[in-house]
């Protein structure tokens, strides 16, 4: 595959201030989880533009020093704000949805590539490659719905610049954990909007592989090999049924 310039958006939060139903909160542990996944996109090969957005206003001195050692010859940018000051019960979804809205109004990489995938920035995506081919310069949204079609998986999801402006940016606004409507909901929100505009939309072409802990459980991510096969008949079936 030829590098493409899509941006890889990983979004960070190293100290999340108390915000709910996260338990992997200890803030060394979690800027550890940064370092040693910024190490790994750096050395994948599919990868070509990296946007980090840091939303809690913390010193990025370590990960910028990372980026000097690896000498990847990547093209990569640094997004910092503090915009931890929402009301916690709103949760770390509310906190996600800023930060997308930070990279569409500032990112300048994401600006001249016009399309992005999202991944959490302490996770490592080995199979990233099959979702960069998917997203062709056609694709406006690459998510896949569940639960009804109200849930969206917001651990790998991407599209154009455009829809995340237009359509995920504004949803995002809505996320209230405490009240149960998770950054995974206005994910599917945006995109039942986008597909009701016309935009297109296409599923994951597979599982993603994740390499991390969830800050959520504070556990490492398994997955069986048999499920994640399971899974992606199941999506190859989806897909030839929706969009043949």
């Amino acid at each position: 595959m030829t590098e493409r310039n899509i941006c890889i958006v990983l979004t960070c939060t190293i100290d999340v201030c108390g915000v709910a139903f996260t338990e992997r909160s200890d803030i060394e542990t979690r800027h550890k989880d940064y370092q040693i996944a910024l190490r790994k996109w750096l050395k994948n090969r599919y990868v070509g533009r990296i946007v980090v957005v840091e939303n809690s206003g913390y010193d990025l001195a370590a990960l910028k020093q990372i980026v000097a050692e690896e000498k990847s010859g990547k093209q990569v940018e640094f997004i910092s704000f503090f915009g931890q000051d929402f009301p916690r019960h709103l949760g770390k979804g509310y906190g996600e949805a800023q930060a997308l809205a930070r990279v569409a109004s500032d990112s300048r990489l994401l600006g001249s590539s016009g399309s992005f995938i999202k991944i959490n920035g302490r996770y490592y995506v080995p199979n990233a490659h099959r979702f960069l081919e998917q997203l062709n310069p056609d694709v406006d949204v690459m998510t896949n719905l569940s639960k009804g079609l109200t849930w969206s998986d917001s651990r790998v999801f991407g599209g154009s610049s455009k829809f995340l402006k237009d359509y995920l940016c504004p949803e995002g606004r809505r996320v209230d954990d405490s009240a149960s409507f998770f950054f995974e909901h206005a994910l599917a929100c945006a995109t039942h909007r986008a597909i009701a505009d016309g935009l297109n939309w296409v599923l994951l072409p597979c599982t993603p592989h994740i390499d991390g802990m969830s800050g959520t459980a504070n556990s490492l991510y398994k997955q069986s090999w048999l499920r994640t096969v399971a899974r992606d008949i199941f999506l190859r079936v989806k897909a030839a049924i929706i969009f043949r």
